[in-house]
């Protein structure tokens, strides 16, 4: 457990010494004030992960006596930390990490919004208390303050330590499982909040959730998991969309993380001896989230049948997932910190080569130019790898999720660019969006003077509206805003954030995003499924929905001549029936399949479960 200090540590230029006293259920905690808002920085929401607790899901902390100053940042978790586009590192944490802050105008019972944030980092990296252009990005007073709201950051076990799955851990679990140790700390962290956020004088029936980069891919995955539920309201996923890997697949590569340390003994033996080595041991091998401008997803959470019961897609259209209000958004140039400074034409080429089958090579040549010079071939280098990795990627959960759910979807495009040279030949870079959305750009320095600009105003104070507002109602809009349209996935409109935003723009990097779908094998998501659809003014049923496999298509009787069309959440075509409404998936693997029904020019599209 962190030190109990008996005196406050402070920062002294930010943080006056007038102490604010909070009852938890493990203990009072004593804060201090900073400017209008009070300050709690450091609290921890679970027992240490340490010794025999590293590798298990967090437990409540321990009750404390007397009163815990939480006036300094928690450690980070442990990390082999990289700068955006590095290759050097600085290796620093420490496993008791699990602390988050809050920062609050209010003490004591209240309505205001708490929006909580999840950092980024590649799920290896990163914490609250993150250095950035030499200030710290995350830090909460100004949110607070300006948007007389409750904000609160967490931390989560990263790397190894937070995302192993091996078979030496499965006999600890009931369910014979293991991973997703650090989606389990957001969890708790949520469960924390709705439990004593009141007395910040937050509504815990306005938690918004919001991330970026893996803190978004960790939002997006909230979404999805049975666990999260009711534990926030709004989401928002900045420059991510969810994703989890396969648990026998991440079972394999933790079976060779533990090998290269010791093969001796059995799998457990091997985990107790993992155990007792020492936090820089075990990040020994670990290598960069981030090379090249290519995003490398060492470590991420898994399906596993009781955290995430399936993939993001096929939960999206199953229709069974944590609905709430969503706004989704990347930046135009997320990789232009991290991509090869020099880029020639030729490797452009290679790059196409390399990523884009021979049958799309040619499109992706004519949308993404190798250009006669290292400029022109660098901003299609970039292009490539900021829609391949982020624009397509977001229209496709802002598609899938906005068809699954009344609750609406809002998506935004981050444009605006720093007006001060070099930075402004980088554009919008990835998580350049996090300086305006926390108000702390205008004490970022990169030791050049303070390059706070009117622009710079404008956009921060455009996106904290949003922002705040989103967490207090569900919607972003407000007394003075631009209207921001809710997304439709017919028309793609979506907010650019800029310094004078209009709301009007509608079609976001179409033909590129449609080339990167293409290359995936996405044909987009259907509705949920449903039953008594309307069709030809008739209604339509599948039954049984679900199915063992064996299933009917209710035609009208009129209706004599069609084609039936099955695909699989993936949009892979696996069926084709002719006049006959009868269908057999028994050879299919259980999953959620789209039906596509055409007659006389008209389509019908609907879905079918199929289960044991």
């Amino acid at each position: 457990m962190k030190t109990i200090l008996s005196v406050f540590i402070v920062l002294s230029c930010l943080t006056g010494l007038k102490a604010q006293t909070v009852n938890t259920p493990f203990g009072q905690i004593q804060g201090s004030m900073n400017g209008t808002v009070y300050q709690f920085l450091g609290i921890p929401f679970a027992k240490p992960p340490i010794g025999g607790l590293r590798w298990k899901a967090p437990l409540n902390p321990d009750n404390w006596s007397g009163t815990l100053t939480t006036t300094s940042f928690a450690p980070v978790c442990p990390q082999k930390r990289y700068e955006q586009g590095g290759t050097t590192f600085t290796l620093e944490g420490n496993e008791d990490c699990l602390y988050l802050n809050v920062w609050t105008p209010q003490i004591g019972a209240g309505n205001k919004p708490v929006l909580v944030f999840i950092h980024g980092g590649g799920n290896q990296q990163g914490s609250t208390s993150q250095l950035t252009g030499g200030t710290q990005i995350f830090f909460g007073k100004n949110m607070a303050e300006r948007g007389n709201a409750v904000i609160v950051t967490i931390q989560y076990r990263l790397g190894p330590l937070g995302f192993l799955v091996h078979p030496g851990l499965e006999p600890e679990n009931i369910n014979n499982i293991s991973g997703n140790y650090g989606v389990l700390d957001q969890i708790l962290a949520l469960t924390w909040i709705q439990n004593n956020i009141a007395n910040f004088g937050g509504d815990p029936s306005k938690v918004m959730i919001f991330g970026e980069s893996a803190g978004g891919l960790n939002v997006g995955n909230l979404l999805i998991s049975p666990l999260a539920s009711g534990l926030f309201q709004r989401a928002c996923i900045q420059s991510a969309s969810p994703v989890l890997n396969s648990y026998n697949d991440s079972k394999n590569k933790g079976i060779a993380y533990v090998d290269s340390f010791t093969t001796a003994g059995t799998d457990v033996q091997r985990i107790a001896y993992m155990r007792a080595l020492s936090k820089d041991s075990l990040l020994h091998f670990a290598s960069s989230p981030l090379v090249g401008g290519i995003v490398q997803m060492n470590w991420q959470p898994v399906v596993d049948n009781i955290v995430f019961t399936d993939f993001p897609t096929q939960v999206f259209q199953s229709g069974s997932f944590n609905k709430v209000p969503l706004i989704i958004g990347s930046n135009s140039e997320e990789m232009s910190l991290s991509a090869p400074q020099t880029v020639l034409p030729f490797m452009v080429t290679a790059l196409i080569n390399s990523t884009v089958p021979s049958a799309f090579q040619s499109q992706a040549q004519l949308l993404y130019p190798s250009g006669s010079n290292n400029t022109q071939a660098r901003q299609s280098y970039v292009g490539i790898l900021t829609d391949r990795q982020f624009t397509a990627t977001t229209k496709r959960t802002a598609q899938c999720v906005s068809q699954n759910q009344t609750e609406p979807v809002w998506r935004y495009f981050f444009t605006h660019k720093h007006t001060i040279v070099p930075l402004a030949a980088y554009g919008s870079y990835h998580g350049m969006e996090l300086f305006y959305v926390f108000n702390n750009w205008e004490n970022a320095t990169f030791g050049s003077g303070i390059l706070f600009k009117p622009a710079d105003d404008s956009v921060q104070n455009v996106m904290l509206d949003y922002w705040i507002n989103f967490a207090h109602t569900g919607n972003p809009n407000g007394s003075g805003l631009v209207n921001w349209p809710p997304y439709q996935s017919s028309t793609d409109c979506y907010l650019e954030i800029k310094a004078t935003p209009n709301g009007s723009q509608c079609g976001l990097r179409t033909a590129k995003s449609d080339l990167w779908d293409d290359v995936l094998g996405f044909t987009g998501c259907t509705t949920s499924v449903g039953i008594g659809n309307i069709f030809n003014n008739a209604t339509l049923l599948f039954y049984p929905n679900p199915t063992n496999g064996l299933f009917i298509i209710d035609l009208p009787e009129e209706i004599k001549e069609f084609e039936i069309n099955i695909y699989t959440s993936f949009g892979q075509k696996i069926c084709t029936s002719i006049n006959s409404n009868k269908i057999d998936l028994t050879k299919q693997s259980n999953g959620i399949f789209s039906i596509e029904v055409k007659t006389k020019g008209e389509i019908f599209k609907g879905k079918i479960i199929k289960i044991k």
